[in-house]
């Protein structure tokens, strides 16, 4: 998977009504709430065997720094 998939599939399972971008906040984002940081652990642990907590959502703030969080060398 490579970044745009990962940012178009992620704003698709958060219901995101907006356009996003690497740099958006996630949190500032209407539609994020305690429902949407469940999904994204899921969608994270899932798609990329990679496990957030509570501390680690707490932490990010950007699509980018979830990438980061995941590791680069994990994306095409």
């Amino acid at each position: 998977m490579n970044k745009q998939e990962f940012l178009k599939e992620l704003a698709e399972e958060l219901e995101l009504e907006t356009e996003v971008t690497l740099d958006t906040n996630f949190k500032d984002l209407d539609e994020w709430d305690s429902m949407g940081a469940m999904i994204l652990i899921g969608f994270v642990s899932d798609n990329f065997d990679v496990t957030l907590n509570a501390d680690d959502i707490k932490e990010l703030t950007t699509f980018q720094s979830i990438i980061e969080k995941i590791g680069q060398e994990k994306f095409d």
